[in-house]
Order: structure tokens, then C-alpha cells, then sequence
């Protein structure tokens, strides 16, 4: 009877230290990080509209130094194009690989035809 608890005790830690293994749940979606910034001088452009062809969600920007990431997006082919005012749209061809981060760094040209209508204090 000692040695049947004894059993049971023992085959009972080692089903516990095994169902304490790592969760295998595995990622299935990948991530884009870019900056987008100006062709001539290679300075950061913020407070670009950032989209994907597919469309993607998630989408966040840092309006001061032009870095964006899209997260969760499904591996595949995707067109990642950059617009901004004053300046010609830009993108690139990226693949997404699940559990990886592609870069997708966007140069945007100055809009040559571009006339700011604002005025100077």
C-alpha cells in the first residue's frame, strides 16, 4: 500500500513537470519596420501616411522621426508605399515571413510642382 502511494506520487511529479514545458503555440504573422525619409538630404520625414497593398492593420508611426512598424501582418508580398505632403509618393516591395522582421525603409522626393500656401509669421 506504502509503495502504490509512492507510485502514484512519483508518476504524478513527472506528469507535472512535463505538462510544464513550453507552449509550443506558434507565430504565425510577421512584422514591418521602415523609416521613411528625404532622398537628398537622408533625413527622417515624420508624420508620413503609411500603407500597405494588401491592406495591413496596425499601423504605428512616430511623427518626429519617421520609424513605422506594422505589426501581426500575414506572411506574403506586399507593396509598402509612403505619402507625404510637399513630396512625390514613394514605396517598395516587400516579403513578410512569419516570426521575422522585414525592413522597409521609403526615400520620398520632393515634389518639384509642390507650392506651400502657407504663410511665414
Amino acid at each position: 500500500m506504502k509503495y502504490t502511494k509512492s507510485i502514484i506520487a512519483l508518476l504524478s511529479v513527472i506528469i507535472i513537470i512535463f505538462a510544464c514545458g513550453e507552449d509550443p503555440v506558434k507565430v504565425t504573422t510577421g512584422t514591418i519596420n521602415g523609416v521613411v525619409y528625404d532622398y537628398s538630404s537622408g533625413t527622417t520625414i515624420g508624420n508620413a501616411n503609411i500603407v500597405t497593398q494588401p491592406p495591413s492593420s496596425s499601423v504605428t508611426s512616430d511623427t518626429l522621426t519617421g520609424e513605422f512598424k506594422i505589426l501581426h501582418v500575414e506572411p506574403g508580398i506586399y507593396h509598402v508605399r509612403a505619402q507625404k505632403s510637399g513630396y512625390d509618393s514613394a514605396g517598395v516591395d516587400i516579403s513578410v515571413i512569419a516570426d521575422d522582421k522585414t525592413i522597409a525603409d521609403i526615400a520620398l522626393r520632393v515634389d518639384s510642382t509642390f507650392v506651400d500656401t502657407t504663410e511665414a509669421p
